[in-house]
């Protein structure tokens, strides 16, 4: 999930180790922070390109962990679009094959900000920024295409309709540094800002990068998480405490739940109570591997019949549920009890 800064003619930025972490450090004091629950991102405006930065806490030093950087662009371009499978990059960096309900084509989306999302699952829909970075490009005049979109790899071939042209420009504070082409073209999976220097096009096709054109385009594509209700990052709520709980169950990593329980959250397996966040965690991780241990892996979404429909989680197998996930959160979404339980008391149904 390489930076495309050669899309913004900024390759220059990072041409050497020295100029990479000068621009890093840049980013990481004056970026707009973007908390995720794994680790944290920084999000650097460079005129009308960004770059991203994406860091965590080494859980051994303590000390802010460098795990790369990715690129992006001022756009209101948003898909809404459904998972189809994904691939984990670092922590924090995904990569997403997605389809558009309705329509045939499928894209590979490089998620940017994937960590400010709770969970992301074949079938979740995702709500993207959208972005791409053409590696070849072609302007045609023509009749109205239906504006395809195909997976290919790691890249995507795209056509589609110009819908606006213009030029976008980079500068580093009052510095202006670069200029690049900036289009917005319409498929079927959505509309799409494609970013890449004028150099790119063909002599002969540089009069045709204006609306009304057709674009084709194998091109890489980058899809911003932290956009609608995720701009801030992360946010707390039942159905995102759930969602993460469920993936912590399902794959592990116990330290993306720190963000969503407070100081004083009090875990309770059985008899076994820990109160306190440090106390807490370790329980529930040493829980997940003993449910894992016994082939208990399977965890499903469901709410109790007997105590007005509450949200929970159920933990077993595929021959049943041996266990119950109960959460209690405060006002502001942030959870203060978390017990799994197997007290016969309780009744549930699934939501599946």
């Amino acid at each position: 999930m390489a930076a495309r800064l050669d899309s913004f003619a900024l390759s220059e930025l990072a041409a050497k180790p020295e100029d990479a972490f000068r621009l890093v450090s840049l980013a990481m004091a004056e970026g707009r922070r973007v908390p995720g629950y794994g680790g944290d991102y920084y999000y650097y405006r460079i005129g009308d390109a960004a770059v991203v930065i994406r860091t965590r806490l080494d859980p051994e030093s303590g000390e802010e962990e460098l795990l790369g950087m990715d690129t992006h662009a001022a756009t209101g371009c948003r898909w809404t679009c459904r998972v189809v499978r994904t691939e984990t990059g670092d922590p924090l960096s995904r990569r997403a094959l997605v389809h558009r309900e309705g329509c045939e084509d499928t894209a590979v989306v490089d998620l940017v900000c994937a960590d400010v999302l709770p969970d992301i699952r074949e079938g979740d829909e995702l709500c993207l920024g959208m972005v791409g970075f053409p590696l070849r490009v072609s302007y045609d005049e023509g009749a109205q295409v239906p504006g395809v979109v195909e997976a290919q790899g790691e890249t995507v071939l795209l056509q589609g309709v110009v819908k606006d042209a213009r030029v976008g420009e980079t500068y580093l504070g009052m510095e202006p540094l670069t200029r690049f082409i900036s289009v917005t073209a319409s498929t079927r999976m959505g509309d799409v800002e494609l970013c890449h220097p004028m150099e790119m096009v063909a002599e002969h096709q540089r009069d045709l990068v204006k609306p009304g054109t057709v674009v084709s385009a194998q091109c890489v594509l980058s899809g911003d998480c932290a956009v609608g209700e995720y701009a801030g990052g992360v946010v707390f709520g039942e159905e995102q405490n759930l969602a993460v709980l469920r993936a912590f169950f399902r794959d592990g990593d116990v330290q993306r739940l720190r963000p969503v329980l407070r100081s004083d959250c009090a875990c309770t397996f059985l008899e076994n109570r820990q109160e306190g966040q440090e106390n807490a965690l370790a329980l529930l991780d040493m829980v997940r591997r003993d449910l894992d241990g016994a082939g208990m892996t399977r965890v499903v979404p469901g709410h109790l019949t007997n105590e007005g429909g509450r949200r929970c989680l159920l933990l077993g197998n595929e021959k049943g549920f041996a266990f119950l996930c109960l959460l209690e959160a405060d006002s502001l979404g942030r959870l203060r009890e978390i017990a799994v339980t197997r007290d016969p008391r309780y009744d549930f149904e699934t939501d599946e």
